[in-house]
Formats: C-alpha cells, sequence, structure tokens
C-alpha cells in the first residue's frame, strides 16, 4: 500500500513545484462524496484552473463552489446543469466545454445514482438503496446505472479526446472497481435480454478497463493517461440513509437498524475518511508515477498486476477491446439518432 503520508507529500510537492496556470479540468460526480473531496482536493493543488463541475443542480452546488472559490480565490468555477444519465445531455455540456476551450487536461468520472428513496451515491454503492432487483430506465430507455457507470463516461472520454491531445499531459479517471473484472455477457454486451445487478456490475467495471486499454493504444492516443480506479470503502453516508423499498413487510423494518448498525460499525474499521480518498484520487490525477498509457489502480494507490490467464488479461489477448469499444460506439449512434 501506498501510505497516506507518501500520498500527501507527493501531491503538495506537486503543488509547490508545478507552476503551470490554466490548467482545463473536467469533473462529473463531483458535487458530493469522493468526487467532492477530490475535486477540492484538486483546487488547492493547480494554478488559477478552470474547473467545469457537471452536476444536477446549481442551487445544491453553491455552497460548495463558495468552498472551492475560498480553497483557491485564482480558480475559475463553472457549474455545468445537466443529467449525466442522459447521453444527450452530456454532449449538450461538452460542446458548451469545447466551444470555451483549447485543450483539456484532466477529466475525472464519478457520477453517481441517485435511488427512488432521493439519497444519492455511487452506483457500486446504490445497492443501499435496498432495490438491487429493480431496473431503473432513463427516457433515452437505457439503464441508469449502466449509462453512469459506463454509458456516459465514456461518451464524456469520445467527446473530450480532441480537447485531451491537445493538453502536454492529459488525464482521464474514472472511479469505479479496477481489479474486479468478471466474463462478460459476450452475446449481450448491453444486458438487453440478461440484465441482473451482478451483470450491471461485472459488464460496466469489465468494459470500462477494455475500452481504456483499447483507447491507450490508438497513436492520437500516446500521450494520455487513462486510469480506472477502485476507491475501496470510503466513509461517506451511504448507509444512514438507507431506507426500506416501498411496500417492504416487518422484516425489513425490523432488519434495517441491524443493517445499518452492522455497516456502521464495518466502516468505522475498514473505511477510509472521504479526504484521504479525495488525496488519493487526486494522486492519481497528477502523479508522474502514471506515464501514457491505460493503468488499473487498486484503492491502495497500487498498480493492479497482471495476471497469467486473468479474465482481463484473456479479454486483452482476444482483442475485445475493439468489440466493446464498438458497442459502445454503436449504441451512441443509435440512442443519439432517437432522441
Amino acid at each position: 500500500m501506498v501510505k497516506i503520508t507518501a500520498i500527501r507529500e507527493s501531491n503538495q510537492r506537486f503543488a509547490n513545484s508545478h507552476d503551470e496556470q490554466g490548467l482545463v479540468c473536467v469533473f462529473a460526480g463531483a458535487t458530493s462524496g469522493i468526487g467532492a473531496s477530490t475535486l477540492e482536493r484538486m483546487a488547492t493543488m493547480l494554478h488559477s484552473p478552470t474547473l467545469y463541475v457537471i452536476g444536477r443542480s446549481a442551487t445544491r452546488f453553491a455552497a460548495q463552489h463558495t468552498k472551492l472559490a475560498t480553497l483557491n480565490p485564482s480558480c475559475k468555477i463553472a457549474f455545468l446543469e445537466a443529467d449525466v444519465s442522459l447521453l444527450s445531455d452530456v454532449d449538450t455540456v461538452c460542446k458548451q466545454i469545447i466551444q470555451a476551450e483549447k485543450k483539456a487536461d484532466y477529466l475525472y468520472m464519478s457520477p453517481g445514482l441517485v435511488p427512488l428513496n432521493g439519497a444519492q451515491c455511487s452506483f457500486l454503492t446504490s445497492i443501499s438503496s435496498l432495490r438491487s432487483d429493480e431496473q431503473i430506465d432513463t427516457k433515452e430507455h437505457l439503464d441508469a446505472g449502466f449509462t453512469l457507470s459506463y454509458y456516459s463516461r465514456m461518451r464524456l472520454v469520445s467527446n473530450f479526446l480532441p480537447l485531451l491531445r491537445k493538453s502536454s499531459r492529459p488525464v482521464i479517471l474514472s472511479v469505479l472497481s479496477a481489479g474486479a473484472e468478471k466474463p462478460l455477457l459476450e452475446t449481450d454486451f448491453g444486458l438487453a435480454q440478461n440484465w441482473s445487478f451482478t451483470a450491471l456490475l461485472n459488464h460496466t467495471i469489465t468494459m470500462t478497463s477494455l475500452a481504456f486499454s483499447y483507447l491507450s493504444q490508438d497513436p492520437s492516443n500516446k500521450d494520455i493517461t487513462f486510469v480506472h480506479s477502485a476507491p475501496g470503502l470510503v466513509k461517506t453516508q451511504i448507509f444512514s440513509k438507507l431506507e426500506a423499498p416501498e411496500g417492504s413487510g416487518l422484516l425489513w423494518r425490523v432488519l434495517l437498524p441491524v443493517v445499518k448498525g452492522a455497516a456502521a460499525v464495518m466502516y468505522w474499521m475498514m473505511a477510509v475518511s472521504m479526504e484521504e480518498s479525495g488525496e488519493r484520487q487526486a494522486f492519481l490525477l497528477v502523479s508522474e508515477e502514471f506515464e501514457p498509457g491505460a493503468w488499473r489502480v487498486n484503492q491502495a494507490c497500487e498498480v493492479i498486476p497482471v495476471v497469467e490467464n486473468g479474465v482481463f488479461e484473456k479479454y486483452v489477448e482476444r482483442g475485445w477491446g475493439e468489440k466493446v469499444w464498438e458497442h459502445t460506439g454503436h449504441l451512441f449512434e443509435k440512442t443519439l439518432a432517437l432522441n
């Protein structure tokens, strides 16, 4: 494990020695939790940056906007209101940024799912909404969880690649669950016929790693660093917001306090603070240890080693990164044409 003291020292060295001004950073999923902590740490490390924050509500972001301006008065902060579960909304905000900027330096992605009980959390922990067996479709007829964890992120990547290629050191970071890659349903990438919560997790994780691996091999992306990270357990407010599903019986109402209590104890013992997690994600964005190419990084900020005959490695050898990216592009075309 890379100790947090070493992470903090590295980040501070970057802040002290890196004097380039006007870096352009795009954050999707940074209005709460890990993303907000990462955004705040990055704001203190950069000189006169432009921070584009994509989120659902400018009103809710107002307090965070004030905090960022206090942390670094030289920041230029632009909040772009969008529903990131909609590819059309993603395209709208991307066009605004592309029209305003000549380059992009950092693209950070950890958009969350808003479960039906209203508590916002990252998709991988949306199981805490206690509705993990329900598929939630957007008005674009895509699964919301799949879109937030994969499709909208890859749309951001695809749209911003031209700007990122113009940066001196471009970095793309998707916070999901690197290292947890599992076999794909190879005839149903989008899970149109085989949706389940477990399959959804497996596909979004594995497809992210394969897409990044494939894109990094494109000569036009030779200077871009692609990072898929796993934050591990983080002390967010997820479990305190747990509510039983509508129509649940007495058993759920009895068990819910027990589940909350057990989860609270587990998090107290095993989880890291949001501040530490944000520090670690900022490290992945700025550290020179991650040269151009595709990286999978665990919660300890360690590169996940290559495993002989591993699931991910086998797919790479068989050229499935290209197949995943072709599926992704076809879905973009079909969805946006219909909407």
